[in-house]
């Protein structure tokens, strides 16, 4: 019983440090106190506008950046197929 809870105490700050880890959305005015380091774009993101704004997240933090504002995002036409940009921060 006390490896079963040190094997879960193990899972659960693992399961919490990565998501310390990813990058956060934040708003225009939270932005202003945030130093830009570029932007990231996605193109033909399929599913939802939640799915496009996962991949801006994902290529944020891959820059290795800890914050994000999503500049615009789109659906050209009837397509599942979005497109757009974030400009990431430090």
């Amino acid at each position: 019983m006390k490896k079963l809870t040190v094997i879960l105490a193990g899972a659960l700050l693992a399961s919490a440090s990565f998501s310390s880890l990813a990058a956060t959305p934040v708003d225009q005015q939270q932005a202003q106190n945030l130093q830009s380091i570029g932007s990231v774009s996605v193109s033909n993101a399929r599913g939802s506008l939640d799915d496009a704004t996962r991949q801006l997240s994902q290529k944020a933090e891959e820059m290795g950046a800890r914050h994000y504002r999503v500049i615009g995002v789109e659906n050209p036409g009837d397509s599942s197929l979005w497109r757009g940009t974030a400009e990431i921060y430090r």
